[in-house]
């Protein structure tokens, strides 16, 4: 007798009840929501009838055809494209994380219609579409350029579409600081609005999404092929080289198109593959149309709620992508409970015998420093544009000149110094050289937490901003340590969870935009680094904060020398690891919030000046903290510097100059970390 050899069919995982159930909910709970309002004027078989006609008689009728109905229709239009946009991203790189928003293609997008806005303004008239596809193109082309070489390893791939997103946002910010009159109204679209008063902006984007759609779902037996890997797809005859290129274009012809229409709504394309995978969709099929249809039911709901916090908010506008943003964060904090990343972070060796440059002496190195310092210093008192071109101020007229340079001079020195100090701090506590106040999202909570007082209108003064910075800065971190628990304090969860932080710190940020007047033209200035601002007492109280800071310092020099030895040899060698980290924890949120409160979220100076002390040959904790301390004061001069003289008589934020440098520093990095 022979064994049967009939195989049993494999049969597809089953697909667990609550997937359709959330869906359900979702999409019940955002129609009613949407509709709510209208039940007072119209049945609801009226309320339906208006997606296709209208009582030219009834007010209320005409209103629902021409505004509600078609603002549902292309918020489900948009979310069902955007949700399959962000499944099929995963699926080609292999990353639960990856996105058009985390890949820096709707930054780039809103890059292209800000140059064509300026530059090029025949472009818009010719197609909108045309330049935000090619934004896109260009972010997402620095993406793959950047980490090929490291195997699209998710984090890689997170951080360089991240930097590439603060990078690109910054430029797009330096040109609004310039060109206001011009771009005021196209910051105000870029946050986002799904605002409707007829159907012709669906009927011209529903073809392109269609077929946008169809030509990604026609690529489902490719992308299933690629779940057995590069070689094994390879061997069946797949151009996987060629499957992912097809693939990624499609993802940004289709984010571009939608970020040309209605603005920045992408975190959908993030929150909807996510919310899909937790809830149980396992296979590539399940995913692309459980996506969609989440997709299209959260981008729907965070629309609603932005409609009622606008209703609830004296009819001031709170844009459709602050609310995607909003419900976008908490669900990356869930998703990275599952993330695990088997490649190395970037500027991580295989072992402890990395890159280590030779050591050299702290003085020659502290001495060039503070020499740089104070030539740079000395400069800016004395050498800068006036009415009558660039002229020599003397020595014996520093006084009065100090009245106008000396303070935002000062200030942006204590915070370069505060920088250097906080990232040095972070990157030993953690034991990851690419953290950073910026890149753990610790400058985010502090600009959350201003970004809220503001909004408030609470006057707390600046002693009481720089005591709301740090808590917000603390409390970041604070969350962020608590969410790594489980994961050992590993880098990624640390930098992925910075990533949540980012999305509510932006958030806010394009919340603000979209408010205008004078308090958005404040908080904005300040978001990104102006320091023309600060008072003379504001910088001397920053300085003695810094110097008492400082003072503590020589207290921790222990601990973060025993700290990445592990916990138990750290234990084992006396040191009291819990409160050891506490204490590093409360400095370095400090150091952070006195900074963030006067640079700004966005300068990378956190992550450049330890960088430099170490390439400069600064090994040990205390030299490492005395030069990256030098070298943070000393970039945040210059630039303070440069950002008032480039463009005399306009200024540019000092921050917000720091962090072009920085971004460019950061991707550089990566590079080199990529050949290497």
């Amino acid at each position: 007798m022979y064994a049967d050899s009939t195989a049993t069919p494999a049969r597809a995982p089953a697909l667990p009840a609550r997937l359709p159930v959330a869906a359900a909910l979702i999409w019940l709970g955002a129609l009613l929501a949407s509709a709510a309002p209208w039940f007072g004027d119209l049945d609801p078989a009226a309320l339906m009838a208006a997606f296709w006609t209208f009582d030219a008689n009834y007010y209320p009728s005409v209103l629902a055809h021409y505004s509600w109905a078609p603002r549902v229709a292309i918020a489900i239009l948009i979310g069902f494209g955007l949700g399959l946009a962000g499944a099929v991203t995963q699926q080609i790189l292999g990353n639960p994380l990856a996105s058009p928003t985390t890949l820096g293609v709707e930054a780039g997008g809103q890059f292209g219609v800000t140059l064509a806005t300026l530059f090029f303004p025949g472009l818009l008239a010719f197609s909108p579409d045309l330049v935000a596809v090619a934004g896109g193109l260009l972010a997402i082309g620095l993406v793959i350029a950047l980490t090929w070489r490291l195997g699209f390893s998710p984090v890689s791939v997170i951080l360089a579409g991240l930097v590439i997103t603060f990078f690109l946002g910054a430029v797009n910010m330096a040109f609004l600081l310039l060109k206001g009159e011009w771009l005021g109204n196209l910051f105000i679209w870029g946050a986002g609005s799904l605002v409707q008063n007829n159907w012709q902006p669906f009927m011209d984007l529903w073809p392109r999404v269609l077929v946008l759609g169809a030509l990604m779902i026609a690529l489902m037996r490719p992308l299933q092929i690629l779940q057995l890997g590069q070689s094994s797809a390879s061997s069946l005859g797949a151009r996987v080289g060629m499957i992912r290129l097809l693939a990624l274009l499609l993802v940004v012809l289709m984010s571009a198109t939608v970020v040309s229409r209605v603005g920045v709504v992408a975190f959908v394309g993030l929150a909807a593959p996510v919310l899909a995978r937790l809830l149980g969709a396992r296979t590539l099929v399940a995913r692309l149309a459980w996506s969609s249809v989440l997709g299209a039911g959260l981008l729907l709901l965070a629309d609603t709620l932005a409609h009622w916090a606008s209703t609830w908010g004296n009819g001031s506008l709170v844009p459709t992508g602050t609310a995607t943003a909003l419900i976008g964060g908490p669900i990356i904090l869930l998703a990275l409970q599952n993330v695990k990343n088997t490649h190395h972070m970037p500027g991580q060796g295989d072992g402890p015998a990395g890159f280590l440059p030779a050591r050299r002496s702290t003085l020659v190195i502290g001495g060039v420093l503070a020499s740089c310092l104070l030539l740079t210093m000395a400069i800016s008192m004395a050498w800068s544009p006036g009415l009558e071109g660039w002229n020599w101020t003397a020595p014996s007229q520093w006084g009065e000149a100090w009245v106008w340079r000396g303070p935002r001079l000062l200030a942006a020195v204590l915070a370069g110094v505060a920088l250097g100090l906080a990232g040095t701090l972070i990157q030993r506590m953690t034991g990851n050289p690419m953290a950073s106040p910026e890149m753990l999202g610790i400058s985010g909570g502090a600009a959350v937490v201003m970004v809220i007082t503001v909004l408030i209108g609470a006057d707390i003064g600046r002693a009481g901003q720089i005591g709301a910075a740090t808590a917000g800065a603390a409390g970041a971190l604070a969350l962020l340590l608590l969410l790594a628990r489980k994961h050992r304090f590993a880098g990624n969860q640390l930098l992925l969870g910075g990533l949540a932080l980012y999305v509510f710190m932006d958030a806010g940020l394009r919340l603000v935009m979209a408010s205008g007047g004078t308090v958005a033209s404040r908080l904005l200035n300040w978001m990104y680094g102006s320091t023309w601002l600060i008072s003379e007492s504001e910088a001397l109280g920053l300085m003695a904060l810094i110097l008492l800071i400082a003072t503590l310092l020589v207290l921790i020099i222990r601990p973060l020398t025993l700290l990445p030895l592990g916990e138990t040899s750290a234990s084992a060698l006396g040191l009291p690891v819990p409160r050891a980290r506490l204490a590093l924890l409360l400095l370095a949120a400090l150091l952070t919030g006195a900074a963030t409160v006067v640079i700004g979220p966005l300068s990378f100076v956190g992550l450049i000046a330890p960088h430099l002390a170490r390439v400069l040959g600064q090994q040990t904790v205390g030299r490492q903290l005395l030069v990256a301390a030098l070298a943070g004061g000393l970039l945040l001069g210059v630039a303070d510097y440069v950002a008032r003289t480039v463009i005399y008589p306009n200024q540019l934020p000092a921050g917000l100059l720091a962090a072009l440098v920085g971004g460019l520093y950061f991707l550089w990095g990566l590079s080199r970390h990529g050949r290497a």
